[in-house]
């Protein structure tokens, strides 16, 4: 993928105001990954900080790869989640695929789903005094 994605000239459309515009749209690589990686935190409910993603071509698809540091549930606790992870990932490259290609205007072809990771949280002690 080179560094823009360049629309035709447009048409001439309508502002509120009533008066014509032309232009071209252009949308950054730089962007486009940041959407996708916003995408893809939401659909795993982790932060944006937890996911990485690259761009390529996939035959004239825009292909996605991500890779998502997931947080570890206490094995032996009650899980908050419904589902296994494979579910989760399922569903989560749904969601990457509609909502990406929502938001970019480009169609998405393959999403390659990494999960890296699993760390589990533990919580902080307090000390009384």
């Amino acid at each position: 993928m080179n560094g823009t994605r360049s629309a035709t000239m447009s048409p001439p459309t309508r502002r509120p105001d009533g008066k014509e515009t032309r232009g071209h749209n252009r949308i950054t690589h730089h962007a486009i990954r940041q959407t996708v990686e916003a995408v893809t935190a939401r659909a795993f409910r982790v932060g944006k900080d937890n996911v990485t993603a690259a761009l390529e071509d996939d035959a004239g698809k825009l292909g996605v790869s991500v890779s998502i540091k997931l947080r570890l549930e206490p094995l032996l606790e009650p899980r908050n989640s419904s589902g296994t992870i494979f579910e989760r990932a399922q569903q989560a490259r749904a969601e990457i695929t509609s909502r990406g290609t929502e938001l970019t205007g480009l169609e998405i072809g393959r999403v390659d789903i990494r999960l890296t990771g699993g760390k589990q949280e533990v919580p902080k002690e307090r000390r009384v005094t």
